[in-house]
């Protein structure tokens, strides 16, 4: 792999992990459309490493918060939300682990072709259109208790609204109120299904979490804590399988793709947390659907 190459594949790992349209299915649409060589193992590993740092840096408050708290906590309760948060990224990583550790193989095997990548991509957008519709009407069903005082559940509401925060902000030691142990598990099943080539992990998890009723800000950023366990994860497995094959890790190639795919990362959190505060993912959605029958049409006549 040249240095172009890699470069390419970088960013389209940085972008496309965390914009909701799915990097698998764009790595292996990639390799087809473009000529691009399929990653090696190291390379494989270096983009896990450069987009895992992307999320460290963006949700570093978040990151800080649930260590003081478990570590010197402001009070027992604070713990206890610290702990709770922890737990449920942990227990929410279960249902992908579990794919990945006994079914990788048959996934890979049955599921890495460019058509089923394509058709990834346009479930993709279906998603992603039925969570831009849920986050409409929870903003509807808001703006209307708060008219007349009242929570979603018909209680008086003494809350304060909040107002947009930037991205990976904490909020004040009450971080991600709205996610709780059957919610984190659901959305845990969402990025299980997310194995499946062209079904983005971040589409599939942030719909789950809109759908169970986490609010969209709290859904994206629980989405991509949740992606540290499955980006490092992937990374681990990959490391254990180059050094069975005794392959080199750090290449020239693989070096650029990871400080790539690290740079475009950043950015495409930093867009998603923005789109996700307006709420409507329709645009993604719209890219999807073109790019999954774009690439049938391709796939059908060449």
């Amino acid at each position: 792999m040249t240095v172009i190459q890699a470069v390419i594949q970088g960013l389209i790992q940085g972008f496309t992990e965390f914009l909701p349209v799915s990097s698998s299915g764009h790595l292996i649409l990639g390799s087809i459309i473009l000529g691009l060589p399929v990653p090696g193992l190291s390379f494989s590993i270096m983009l896990h490493v450069g987009t895992g740092f992307a999320v460290l840096v963006m949700l570093r408050r978040e990151l800080k918060w649930i260590l003081k708290a478990l570590i010197h906590p402001d009070s027992p309760a604070e713990r206890q939300r610290a702990l709770a948060l922890g737990v449920y990224v942990v227990l929410g990583s279960i249902p992908a682990a579990l794919v990945g550790i006994l079914a990788s193989d048959l996934v890979e095997s049955t599921f890495s072709s460019g058509g089923v990548a394509a058709l990834g991509l346009i479930v993709t957008g279906f998603l992603l259109k039925l969570a831009s519709s849920r986050s409409r009407r929870a903003e509807e069903e808001s703006s209307e208790a708060a008219q007349d005082g009242r929570d979603r559940r018909g209680y008086p509401s003494y809350r304060p609204r909040r107002r947009g925060r930037a991205a990976g902000e904490a909020a004040s030691g009450n971080d991600m109120p709205s996610v709780n142990l059957p919610k984190a598990l659901l959305v845990g099943v969402f990025q299980a299904v997310a194995v499946i080539p062209g079904i983005s992990r971040s589409g599939a998890t942030i719909t789950g979490g809109l759908l169970c009723g986490i609010d969209r800000e709290d859904a994206a950023r629980f989405s991509f804590l949740l992606s540290l366990p499955a980006v490092f994860g992937a990374a681990l497995l990959d490391l254990r399988a180059a050094a069975a094959a005794g392959a080199p890790i750090l290449t020239l190639p693989a070096f650029v793709g990871a400080v790539t795919s690290f740079v475009a990362g950043l950015f495409a959190l930093a867009i998603v947390f923005r789109v996700v505060r307006r709420g409507d993912l329709s645009s993604f959605a719209y890219y999807c659907w073109i790019a999954g029958l774009g690439s049938l049409l391709y796939l059908m006549f060449t």
